[in-house]
């Protein structure tokens, strides 16, 4: 079996850490909010072809999963195989990147234009830098130079570059759709450099009150539908709070809570001196690792239906519970499993000590999780910067990530 020394793999790498900060920028200035992503997709495809690996572009257009995006048109996601496409009965490892990033917000408080890429001081800022657009090039780099050497991989490497996470998690299904199921996959999200073994899942919903409008004056002519949500949202809380208190987690200790309840959205009625006539919330419950999303959801609607008994108005003005989109489901990794005992080897050898840790965010690990996939999340970048004005990753974690895929895709047994 041919064999490269790690040493001569780490000097390939090194060799490599401008084209890999000058990728990333580059990528950066490429605009690809969800819904207008096939511009990175061809730059990354154009990349591909480039350094001789094969590809396939996947159009959402024309699939089944099309019918529940807002926007088709020509997106597609970005299969990549380094070492050419697995034979049947090949041990298969994914690597998984979104290509969507979010909308910048208001350009005026960015320190540096949103997608500017541009670098100083080692990093390089703009949006999509740590979410993560940083996580792909370390992805990119590390198989490129796997393909340059003469290491033979235990498992055959292929990369997901995927549409929609930030909003449906399309893309990843399209892919897993399409694709074969992955025996493995890391998730190249950004954590630090941390090792997540287990991940809360998510479901969004929405709950409607309805009431009766009336002149402000008179308030007692209608039935204030806000009023009628609050009780609503209570019950909510109540129940979220229970689950919480109910969930324990090594990976999860470090936070409040491993199962985050949240409302980001809360509308009633369309002028100020009128009860208002219809009221909406709009929010996320948590998933426990491997928990069927439809207990979860029992759970909650029974909760809704226990705090409207006394309320006179129910029978003529039924509230609405409805779930909105794919939950995101739970998961959880045994720690003796060979992907993670091979990344953790690879933290020692880059850095001295590996860090594990649990993950409360969104994201598309859980769908190779319930393919029957060993699944993790890893990558560089501090997940606290995305999304935000400040968005900017280090390039030397953004270095350190692919010398530890590197380690991990030659160690893995």
């Amino acid at each position: 079996m041919p064999h490269t020394p790690q040493g001569d793999l780490d000097d390939a790498i090194a060799s490599r850490a401008e084209e890999l900060a000058e990728l990333l920028s580059t990528t950066v200035r490429i605009p690809s909010v969800t819904g207008s992503e096939r511009a990175i997709a061809d730059w990354y495809a154009e990349w591909m072809i480039r350094h001789g690996w094969e590809l396939e572009l996947q159009p959402l257009d024309g699939t089944v999963f099309a019918s529940g995006e807002e926007t088709v048109g020509d997106r597609a996601n970005l299969i990549g195989y380094p070492f050419g496409r697995p034979g049947p009965g090949t041990p298969v490892l994914v690597l998984n990147g979104h290509i969507d990033v979010v909308p910048t917000g208001r350009e005026e408080l960015w320190a540096t234009v949103p997608f500017s890429g541009a670098r100083a001081g080692g990093r390089v800022f703009g949006r999509g830098t740590v979410d993560m657009k940083g996580g792909i090039a370390a992805a990119l780099i590390a198989l490129d130079t796997l393909r340059n050497s003469e290491v033979v991989l235990p498992m055959v490497p292929v990369i997901h570059l995927v549409i929609g996470e930030e909003t449906t998690g399309v893309g990843t299904r399209l892919a897993l759709a399409t694709e074969r199921a992955p025996d493995a996959a890391i998730i190249l999200e950004p954590t630090n450099n941390t090792i997540i073994t287990a991940c809360t899942g998510l479901q969004f919903f929405r709950v409607t009150a309805r009431g009766r409008a009336a002149h402000s004056s008179a308030p007692w002519r209608g039935v204030d539908a806000l009023a009628r949500l609050l009780v609503l949202r209570d019950a909510l809380i109540q129940t979220a709070a229970r689950r919480s208190a109910a969930f324990a987690h090594p990976r999860f200790a470090d936070v409040p809570t491993g199962i985050p309840f949240t409302i980001g959205m809360l509308e009633a009625g369309t002028y100020r001196a009128a009860v208002p006539d219809v009221a909406t919330l709009t929010g996320r419950i948590g998933l426990r690792p491997g928990e069927d999303p439809d207990h979860a959801r029992a759970e909650f609607a029974a909760a809704l239906r226990a705090a409207v008994v006394a309320d006179p108005f129910e029978t003529e003005m039924p509230h609405e519970l409805e779930w909105q989109g794919e939950p995101y489901p739970g998961w959880d990794t045994e720690e003796n499993e060979s992907l993670v005992v091979a990344l953790r080897d690879a933290l020692v050898m880059a850095q001295g000590s590996p860090e594990f840790g649990g993950f409360t965010a969104g994201n598309d690990a859980g769908q190779y999780a319930q393919a029957g996939a060993v699944t993790i999340v890893f990558g560089p970048g501090d997940a606290a910067l995305a999304h935000t004005v400040e968005e900017s990753i280090s390039e030397a974690d953004v270095l350190l990530a692919t010398r530890t895929i590197v380690q991990t895709l030659v160690s893995l047994s």
